[in-house]
């Protein structure tokens, strides 16, 4: 499903930083693009969205790079490098991301996720809370439909005809670059008829989706980024959020944003991003000062 560009740009992210791997996982060998950082803030975790890859978030892994300690970015079952998904495609994915986040996360990360990857990033908030330090929902995924609406709202991924590919990508830009309009959707096109990404597709449902009990039980600092120009994703995937994330959630919506804003306004996303990892570092030491005082107390009373 890569383009001879995709491939090159591995080549050119190896050449300058970022690793290209593949781990082991229960749902095949998962590919991995990692870096160490130059930086003092917390590792960051960037998952992509589907028909995506990590390839795709490259240059905002460089950008976060000399920020943080560490960038990471898998490739889920069936899409980039990874192998094909096997089973039950739900479970492949989640198992497959819990399985390469255990095995290469040392210490608690800043998950980023976009579209489906914010899905998985709240499943893997939710399940390994001590893995995540902080989360970054950039125009998630996740948010259930009636039936009737999510079964409209799936069959716009079904892209048979040029036609359907071109609304797509005018879809999810902003604003659609003229000259690269009919390139990307010539291989969007090329993209969703892959047996695998229809598999895929044709295996999510609507109880897979996210619960408000789930959002509400996401206790490490929250970040939830939208755009005003989001077109794909409809208007109720973000009052579902909005209305159930935590309290404690910093909500923004960002202007030139589409739902692949990250590739619009990169340099906004991610200095909103570092601000948010300075307030998640401040707050782990804040935490460690407490536990440290509440040891040292203990040991004078038992003294």
């Amino acid at each position: 499903m890569l383009t001879l560009a995709e491939r090159f740009a591995r080549r050119v992210l190896h050449a300058t930083g970022l690793r290209s791997r593949h781990v082991v996982t229960r749902a095949g060998k998962i590919h991995l693009l990692e870096g160490a950082g130059g930086g003092s803030l917390p590792p960051l975790v960037i998952l992509h969205g589907f028909a995506a890859h990590a390839v795709c978030y490259g240059g905002l892994l460089k950008r976060f790079q000399p920020h943080v300690r560490r960038v990471l970015a898998p490739d889920m079952p069936g899409h980039g490098y990874s192998d094909p998904h096997r089973g039950h495609a739900p479970t492949a994915m989640l198992d497959a991301l819990f399985d390469v986040l255990d095995k290469t996360l040392d210490e608690p990360a800043i998950v980023l996720g976009n579209s489906m990857g914010g899905l998985g990033a709240i499943r893997y908030a939710l399940a390994r809370p001590e893995k995540v330090a902080g989360l970054v929902l950039v125009s998630p995924g996740g948010a259930p439909l009636p039936p009737d609406e999510f079964e409209a709202f799936r069959g716009r991924f079904r892209i048979d005809t040029y036609g359907q590919a071109l609304e797509f990508v005018d879809d999810v830009f902003a604003k659609v670059p003229p000259l690269l309009r009919h390139p990307i959707a010539h291989n969007l096109k090329r993209r969703f008829a892959h047996p695998q990404l229809k598999q895929l597709m044709g295996e999510i449902s609507p109880e897979l989706m996210l619960t408000p009990d789930e959002l509400a039980r996401l206790h490490m600092p929250t970040l939830l980024v939208w755009g005003r120009e989001e077109k794909l994703l409809p208007r109720a995937h973000y009052r579902f959020f909005v209305q159930n994330l935590p309290q404690h959630a910093f909500i923004e919506e960002f202007s030139d944003f589409g739902h692949i804003g990250f590739m619009e306004q990169p340099t906004a996303l991610t200095r909103r991003v570092l601000a948010f990892a300075q307030h998640v570092a401040v707050k782990e030491a804040a935490q460690l000062r407490s536990t440290l005082e509440e040891a040292h107390d203990t040991l004078r009373a038992s003294a």
